[in-house]
C-alpha cells in the first residue's frame, strides 16, 4: 500500500534528523589534537668578525689622456699649399718645418710695403733739404725787410721836410706791407716743419709696421712645430688653397700629458684636504699594455652642471712614449689613511651603504659611511670595501652572504667565519 505524501515528508525529515545525530556524535567522540604550530625558518649565512684598522682606501676613476698644451695651427695669409712633411702620429721637434705655403704673394706684398717705406723716407730727406733752404731764405727775407723799412723811414723823414713825393712815399710804403707778408710766409713755413715732418715720420712707422708685417707673413709661409709634439690631425694637402685663419693641422706636447678623471663628489673633501696640506696623492694605471704611475697635481676649477664629482688632474711621474691623446684609462687612487675602517667584501654591502650586523641571531641593519675600496697589495684582483660607523665594535660580526630577502629581523644562523 503506498505511502500518503504526508508519511513521506515525515520520514524524509527523520532520516535528515537521525543523520544530524550520527554527525555530531561522531564530531563528540573524536580524539583530541594538538594546535599545528610553524617553525621559523633561518638562513644560513657568513660571517665576518669587526677587527678596526688603519687602512688607505683607495677610489677606482675612469679617464682619459689628454694635453693641456694643444695647438691648432693656422694659416696667417691666404696661399696654396706646396707641401705637407708632417703626417698624422709623426713625432716632431721645435722648430720641424710642418707644412710649406707659395711664398710668392707674400714676397710681393714684402716689395710693396718696402717701396711704400723707402717712399716716405726720400720725402723726410726732402723735407729736411727744404727746410735748411727755407731757413736760408728767411734769413735773407728778414734783411729784406730790414731795408725796407729803413728805406721807408727816410722817405718819412723827408716827406715831413716837403723833400719828397706823395708818389715816392706811397711806393716806399707797398715795398714794405709786400716784404712783411713774405716774411711772414717764410717764417710760417719754417715754423710749421716740425708738425709737417711728424707727419711723416708717423707714416714712415706706419708703413715700416706694414713692412715688418709683410716679413712676418712671409716667415710664416713655412710652417714649423711650436714645441716638442705629436702631430694628431692634418687638415690640407698640396694644392689646396688655404685663407687667412683656417687650420691646418694640429699637435700636442707628449711631455704634458695629463689624465683627467671624474672624483665623486662624497670623496672631494679629503682631496682637497690633502692637497692643501700638500700630501702627495699617487695613482697606478695600465695604459696600452703601460703600467702608469701618477700623481694628483689639481682638481679641476670648473664642475660640469649636475654632474657626480670634480675632475682631478693627475700628472705623470715619468714620461712615456707612444701614448695616445684621448685614450681611456682607468685608475687606483690611494687616498690618505683612515682610522677606525673595516674592510668588508663586496656581497656585505646592500645598495650604497647598507650593511647587516648580527645580533641575538638576527639582521640588524646598519647604515655607514662607505670610504672606499682596498687591496690588501697592489697586484691583489679582490678588492674590499672600507666601511666606518661609530657604533661598530671590535668582535662585532657582520653578515657576509647576500640575500634577496634581507630585512630587519631576519632569522639567521651563521655557519662560516670569512
Amino acid at each position: 500500500m503506498p505511502l500518503s505524501p504526508l508519511r513521506r515528508r515525515l520520514l524524509a525529515v527523520i532520516f535528515i534528523v537521525f543523520g544530524l545525530l550520527v554527525f555530531a556524535l561522531l564530531v563528540l567522540s573524536r580524539p583530541p589534537q594538538a594546535p599545528l604550530s610553524i617553525a621559523e625558518r633561518s638562513w644560513r649565512v657568513s660571517v665576518q668578525e669587526v677587527q678596526l684598522q688603519t687602512l688607505a682606501p683607495q677610489l677606482t676613476l675612469y679617464g682619459t689622456l689628454q694635453s693641456p698644451q694643444r695647438a691648432t695651427l693656422s694659416a696667417s695669409i691666404a696661399a696654396d699649399v706646396l707641401a705637407v712633411p708632417a703626417q698624422e702620429g709623426m713625432s716632431v721637434k721645435q722648430g720641424d718645418a710642418l707644412l710649406l705655403l707659395d711664398e710668392r704673394e707674400a714676397r710681393w706684398q714684402l716689395s710693396i710695403r718696402e717701396a711704400e717705406l723707402a717712399d716716405i723716407q726720400a720725402q723726410i730727406a726732402a723735407e729736411q733739404r727744404r727746410f735748411t733752404s727755407e731757413q736760408t731764405a728767411l734769413r735773407h727775407e728778414q734783411n729784406l725787410l730790414a731795408l725796407t723799412e729803413r728805406s721807408l723811414n727816410r722817405l718819412q723823414n723827408l716827406q715831413r721836410n716837403d723833400l719828397s713825393s706823395r708818389a715816392a712815399m706811397e711806393e716806399a710804403e707797398r715795398a714794405y706791407e709786400q716784404q712783411a707778408l713774405a716774411f711772414n710766409a717764410r717764417r710760417l713755413v719754417v715754423d710749421n716743419f716740425n708738425q709737417h715732418l711728424a707727419q711723416l715720420e708717423a707714416k714712415a712707422d706706419r708703413a715700416r709696421a706694414l713692412r715688418d708685417l709683410a716679413r712676418l707673413e712671409l716667415e710664416r709661409t713655412r710652417i714649423v712645430a711650436p714645441f716638442d709634439g705629436i702631430i694628431t690631425e692634418v687638415l690640407q694637402a698640396p694644392g689646396d688653397r688655404v685663407r687667412a685663419g683656417d687650420a691646418m693641422l694640429r699637435l700636442f706636447a707628449a711631455n704634458t700629458l695629463e689624465v683627467r678623471a671624474i672624483i665623486p663628489a662624497q670623496h672631494i673633501p679629503v682631496v682637497r684636504a690633502a692637497l692643501q696640506q700638500g700630501i702627495a696623492l699617487d695613482a697606478a694605471a695600465i695604459s696600452e699594455g703601460q703600467p702608469l704611475a701618477l700623481r694628483l697635481r689639481a682638481l679641476a676649477g670648473q664642475a660640469e652642471p649636475g654632474g657626480a664629482g670634480v675632475e682631478g688632474l693627475f700628472e705623470l711621474s715619468a714620461p712615456h712614449e707612444g701614448l695616445a691623446l684621448g685614450r681611456f684609462v682607468s685608475l687606483n687612487l690611494h687616498l690618505p689613511p683612515q682610522s677606525g675602517v673595516v674592510a668588508l667584501p663586496f656581497e656585505a654591502v646592500y645598495g650604497k651603504d647598507l650593511i647587516y650586523r648580527l645580533l641575538d641571531g638576527r639582521m640588524r641593519p646598519l647604515t655607514v659611511e662607505r670610504l672606499g675600496e682596498w687591496r690588501e697589495t697592489p697586484e691583489a684582483s679582490d678588492a674590499r670595501i672600507l666601511v666606518r660607523h661609530p657604533d661598530l665594535q671590535n668582535g662585532d660580526w657582520i653578515i657576509t652572504t647576500r640575500l634577496p630577502n634581507a630585512l630587519d629581523g631576519l632569522s639567521v644562523n651563521p655557519v662560516s667565519v670569512q
